[in-house]
């Protein structure tokens, strides 16, 4: 037998006991039924492994789970971890449908909001098992860490995960208990002012970091409000929500400082936040947390680690 027929029938080999392990490995998974944040019920019969996620929070919640090696791709707007710069990417706010399907998904995961309806009717028309998440909690974006844990057999690491981020969040929350919450303005983005509304999951995180939200009895998730609005709550503080390597501009600070008469401005109580980490909901909303917790009470936070 020639070195080359050697070769492929070695190659063969391979290739045959590469597809019997994979196939022992799923072969005794029960096919599991979840239900979407939509209300809809998803039957999984083996562990996805072509996903595509659809929002920045949702990739960082699948690399989180050690499954960086299945996403096959991302949205333009997924910067972390590093690896998911390197995925195949599928568009942003409207993802491309067509370079989607290219990449041969088992599961797309997204987010409940903007073409909503129009990318079920697509998924489904070519049976791609699709999973959207509506993160209008904290509660609720560990359930999506558990949920996407138990759809990709990764549940123990989501559990393991989960439990952290609980213990964590617990720890800040007990720290600032007892200091007095100041009235918060939490400025999504500036032109218009886009805050924060009871149903959004910030609002959890503004309340335990020890502060009141002065939009948290707005129903609206993401609210525009006027600056009317703002010198009529008078904000004790203000978080502008920035990327993490750009310091506040001479023109961000002079937007807010003109209007003198609010409490913020005359208290030099102006921050910035790093907007990935707070603004994403998935595992590092709890590293956002402990930010802004620093920020508002840095005596009672101050080396409270991890």
């Amino acid at each position: 037998m020639s070195t080359r027929l050697n070769r492929h029938v070695g190659i063969a080999l391979f290739l045959a006991l590469a597809a019997l392990l994979l196939h022992s490995r799923f072969a005794s998974a029960e096919p599991i039924t979840v239900t979407d944040d939509l209300g809809r019920s998803l039957r999984i019969e083996m562990p996805p492994q072509r996903i595509v996620s659809l929002a920045p929070g949702l990739t960082e919640i699948l690399f989180s789970l050690g499954l960086g090696d299945r996403i096959v791709g991302v949205t333009d707007y997924c910067n972390y971890p590093p690896e998911a710069l390197r995925k195949s990417k599928i568009g942003g706010l409207n993802p491309n449908i067509e370079a989607i399907l290219a990449l041969r998904p088992d599961l797309v995961v997204g987010v409940a909001g903007l073409f909503q309806q129009e990318n079920l009717i697509r998924f489904e028309r070519f049976h791609i098992s699709y999973f959207v998440a509506d993160p209008e909690s904290v509660e609720k974006i560990f359930h999506t860490i558990l949920i996407l844990g138990k759809m990709t057999g990764a549940l123990p690491t989501a559990e393991e995960s989960v439990r952290q981020l609980r213990d964590r969040l617990e720890r800040i929350r007990r720290s600032v208990h007892s200091e007095i919450p100041p009235r918060l303005l939490y400025v999504v983005d500036a032109e218009p002012i886009i805050s924060v509304g009871i149903n959004s999951y910030l609002n959890d995180l503004i309340r335990d970091a020890g502060a009141v939200n002065i939009t948290g009895r707005i129903k609206k998730s993401y609210p525009i409000v006027s600056m009317e609005f703002v010198i009529r709550e008078d904000p004790q503080v203000i978080i502008l929500a920035t990327d993490a390597d750009l310091q506040l501009t001479e023109s961000q600070r002079r937007r807010w400082t003109r209007w003198n008469t609010l409490s913020a401005v005359r208290e030099g109580k102006i921050y910035k936040v790093n907007r990935d980490l707070l603004n994403r909901p998935g595992p590092r909303i709890v590293d956002g947390l402990e930010e802004l917790a620093a920020l508002l009470h840095p005596s009672a936070v101050n080396g409270l680690g991890r």
